[in-house]
């Protein structure tokens, strides 16, 4: 159901969220913040983080809002995305209150990575093969699972990198603000041109 206002909400908070995560990554990289130890910065950060990845999905909600995707698949897609991020915060929590400690909770980390990633590929199909946008904003879904998949993901499965280091974790937050700015700007255009006169 296509819900103007609500998509352009979303995707502002989307965009906060990507900002809020490229934060997280400098304070994480500035800091050395990479061991659990309990400590207050180190807190604050996973915190942050975690805010931020849950800002970031609702931007990416914003894509049925919108109604750039309509079908069952694309509806499907957003809704797994939604679904593995879900996961990441949980096992994310759970990595606060455990501090180090082995726990089976953290298998999360990669089923929400398979869910994301799966989910990231359909939807983007989707708001292609919809044409319910138009512009760069109907290829940012899809690009946005391209660059991070090839230049994130991929590499770290392989094994190629051992995670996504500091330049692939900001690849990431902008290629979520592209998504959350391709929702916001298209609902700003969707909304002028429903109150703009008709003429002639």
């Amino acid at each position: 159901m296509q819900n103007t206002s609500l998509a352009r909400k979303a995707g502002v908070v989307g965009m906060v969220a990507a900002g809020l995560w490229i934060v997280s990554v400098i304070m994480q990289y500035s800091f050395g913040l990479f061991n659990p130890d309990g400590s207050p910065l180190r807190i604050a950060h996973q915190l942050l983080a975690v805010a931020a990845l849950a800002g970031m999905v609702v931007g990416f909600l914003g894509l049925i809002w919108s109604g750039a995707v309509q079908s069952r698949l694309g509806k499907t897609g957003v809704y797994l995305y939604a679904i593995g991020y879900g996961l990441i915060i949980v096992a994310g929590l759970a990595g606060l209150l455990l501090q180090g400690q082995d726990s089976p909770v953290f298998m999360l980390y990669p089923l929400g990575g398979i869910l994301y990633d799966l989910g990231a590929l359909l939807a983007g199909i989707a708001v292609i093969t919809a044409k319910r946008w138009t512009g760069w904003q109907r290829f940012m879904p899809l690009m946005s699972f391209l660059v991070i998949f090839f230049a994130v993901n991929l590499p770290n499965f392989l094994g190629v990198t051992d995670g996504p280091g500091m330049i692939g974790e900001l690849l990431m937050g902008a290629c979520w603000f592209g998504v959350a700015l391709a929702v916001c700007t298209t609902q700003a255009k969707g909304a002028a041109l429903q109150s703009s006169p008709v003429t002639g």
